[in-house]
């Protein structure tokens, strides 16, 4: 179970948006979250995030979300906060609460709108869903038209809801955004790497990351260098991460949760297949992942040889 609460002040940090892991016949691996649940904690990651949009939690039953969730809870064993993402959808996010505040989660995140939606509409279901969790959540914008930055200052400015996770290309917006709640919940860039060091130049905190699955020392080192205020370096590793996210972006975001997977298995960890809607990365674009993953591996061995010949932890 987790020990406590999530806070704003815990999202100074990278928030592992983890894969969910399965078996050739895509039933869930259970097995496989507590090895990749281990890996993470044995490197430094102390955010993880099961059953958000990487973990495809869109196309999960609930009896899936509620296995999945446990199996991170238990794992984690109070070592890390474990902050699963519910909905999408107003009932199935007030379902998915009951759920995850029953397994002892930290707190949540409440996925995007994805049906028939307004702003005012928007409003009051995120309202009502946050006022009705029992444990603190993460707000999630991808769209500025269903949630304005006015409606989402004045969200951020609750009780119940500690961050705000951006993934909108517009970092006027964000600035707005981070001006008006920036002191009563956490801004964090959602959207990887790749503008990462921008965004925290603009007031982010932290950032989440797909690709900390399997190199979570080079994120969790991406955003201590930037904190330290050594932006070359934090520069150097978000180059080195960019062709993957590039990867993971092309034709349509084809592949950007099955060349997670992919990683994954490269690297010795659970990944397994995707389900439907998702598609597995085809045999003759592996040699492609294979080849971007054996440059970050390179960078990910010698910083976690650092972190060992120093004594210390990853990060």
């Amino acid at each position: 179970m987790s020990t406590r609460e999530l806070t704003a002040a815990d999202c100074r940090d990278v928030l592992v948006v983890a894969i969910t892991p399965r078996e050739p016949d895509g039933s869930v691996d259970l097995a496989g979250v507590g090895r990749n649940v281990r890996h993470l904690i044995d490197n430094g990651a102390r955010f993880l995030m099961p059953m958000c949009g990487t973990g495809l939690v869109y196309d999960a039953t609930l009896e899936e979300f509620e296995s999945v969730t446990g199996a991170f809870v238990d794992a984690a064993d109070g070592r890390a906060l474990v902050v699963p993402g519910i909905g999408p959808g107003y009932g199935r996010a007030l379902e998915m609460a009951g759920i995850a505040r029953g397994l002892g989660v930290a707190g949540a995140m409440i996925m995007p709108i994805v049906g028939p939606a307004s702003a005012g509409g928007v409003s009051v279901g995120l309202a009502r869903i946050a006022g009705a969790a029992g444990f603190p959540v993460v707000l999630y914008q991808r769209r500025l038209d269903i949630m304005p930055v006015d409606g989402v200052v004045d969200l951020c400015h609750r009780d119940d809801v500690v961050a705000l996770k951006y993934a909108v290309d517009d970092v006027q917006a964000f600035r707005r955004i981070a001006d008006g709640a920036g002191a009563a919940c956490a801004m964090v860039c959602g959207m990887a790497e790749d503008p990462s060091v921008e965004y925290l130049q603009a007031g982010a905190v932290g950032f989440s990351s797909g690709m900390a699955n399997f190199v979570p020392c080079m994120s969790l080192r991406l955003l201590s260098a930037f904190q330290r205020g050594d932006v070359e370096e934090a520069e150097r590793l978000r180059r080195l991460m960019v062709p993957f996210e590039d990867l993971r972006g092309e034709n349509g975001a084809r592949y950007s949760g099955s060349a997670l997977h992919a990683a994954m298995d490269y690297a010795g960890l659970a990944g397994g297949p995707v389900i439907p809607f998702a598609e597995d990365v085809e045999a003759g674009d592996l040699p492609r992942v294979r080849g971007l993953m054996d440059v970050l591996l390179a960078e990910e061995n010698r910083l976690q040889g650092d972190s060992i010949a120093a004594g210390g932890g990853a990060s």
